[in-house]
């Protein structure tokens, strides 16, 4: 997906103090924040994620979704609006500082076609593993990325994630 000039110019102006690594910033967590998709492959993996380890996992969920998953899934999440997101599809500054207060060490992104929410916020909350599927320009937003054919092996998927992160 291209951005337009005016959305690259307006991306710029917004979010540019976020590009310099604060070296002060407190120390990582150890938790991971999967970043959950609206498909409906999104609840298997889920569900796989709170399955295998429960402790360490924070979704990330939609809040008009909430519906579809399980009790257990929804109190483990943190929920999002379309309030937290600007005009253009991205996360606000406000909801960005939110995510960083938690200092987590790993931001994975399920969505396995290019979602400018999840891939900005995983790019501007600077974890140590920002993790994501393989699409045009993904190496710009994560420094570790899958391939993109998980939906055809969920348990292999959630294997190949488990090697780069402890979980």
């Amino acid at each position: 997906m291209d951005f337009t000039l005016k959305e690259k110019i307006i991306i710029a102006i917004k979010y540019r103090k976020y590009k310099f690594i604060d070296d002060s910033r407190p120390q990582f967590n150890g938790e991971t924040l999967v970043i959950l998709p609206d498909s409906d492959i999104a609840f298997e993996m889920a569900q796989l994620f709170y399955e295998k380890n429960n402790e360490n996992i924070t979704f990330l969920l939609k809040d008009s979704i909430c519906s579809f998953y399980s009790t257990d899934i929804i109190n483990k999440s943190i929920k999002y609006t379309y309030n937290n997101m600007n005009t253009l599809g991205l996360p606000r500054k406000i909801f960005i500082e939110k995510i960083k207060s938690y200092n987590f060490e790993n931001i994975v992104d399920l969505n396995a076609t290019f979602s400018r929410f999840g891939a900005f916020l995983t790019f501007y909350c600077d974890p140590k593993v920002k993790m994501g599927f393989n699409y045009d320009n993904s190496k710009k937003y994560y420094n570790v990325i899958l391939d993109s054919n998980y939906q055809q092996d969920l348990e292999g998927t959630f294997k190949m994630i488990k090697q780069f992160i402890k979980i």
